[in-house]
């Protein structure tokens, strides 16, 4: 089965940006990657953080993929069965921030 990426690089601006933040960025983001159809693709998908990354906020996260983690039934397994993500590891601790945010969320009609 084939992977397909989602490199985030396009999103720093040549490395310029390396905090990643923001709902309302999150959410140009995933209609810029075209997440809507990921969620729905069967293979899995490879998400490429680059090691100049700092930062990648809850907030960011559950603007990229909060729809993805619903689309997933809410189960953090199966997200990141479909969600494979390469980034440093610091990035990789905020990436599990982000996902325990949406998953405790109160708001989930706001993730829209």
């Amino acid at each position: 089965m084939t992977m397909n990426t989602i490199d985030l690089t396009e999103l720093t601006g040549g490395g310029k940006v390396q905090n990643l933040s923001g709902r309302l960025r999150g959410l140009a983001a995933r209609k810029m990657y075209h997440l809507d159809a990921f969620d729905l693709a069967e293979a899995p998908v490879r998400v490429i953080v680059p090691d100049y990354v700092y930062s990648l906020t809850p907030s960011f996260f559950q603007g990229l993929f909060g729809q993805s983690v619903q689309a997933s039934g809410n189960d953090s397994e199966k997200f990141f069965q479909h969600f494979e993500f390469i980034a440093p590891p610091s990035v990789l601790q905020q990436i599990e921030r982000g996902l325990s945010a949406v998953l405790t969320s109160r708001d989930l009609g706001a993730i829209h």
